[in-house]
């Protein structure tokens, strides 16, 4: 299993399941490279490297 990590979505992205998560959202990514593997309470995203940042970003999240 691919070690797993906290990030923080940059840019609204939209969810498999249709939803659009704003920026701020904090995800579980797995993956590395230009792209990775992301979920938000189990909806994947699949994210480019400037969709995100790794770790929390409060400052984006109280936005």
């Amino acid at each position: 299993m691919a070690a797993q990590r906290l990030g923080t979505l940059l840019v609204p992205v939209p969810g498999l399941s249709g939803i659009t998560y704003p920026p701020g959202t904090t995800v579980t990514v797995r993956g590395g490279g230009a792209t990775v593997d992301a979920f938000v309470n189990g909806d994947w995203l699949p994210l480019s490297w400037w969709e995100f940042s790794d770790g929390l970003r409060e400052d984006i999240a109280d936005r």
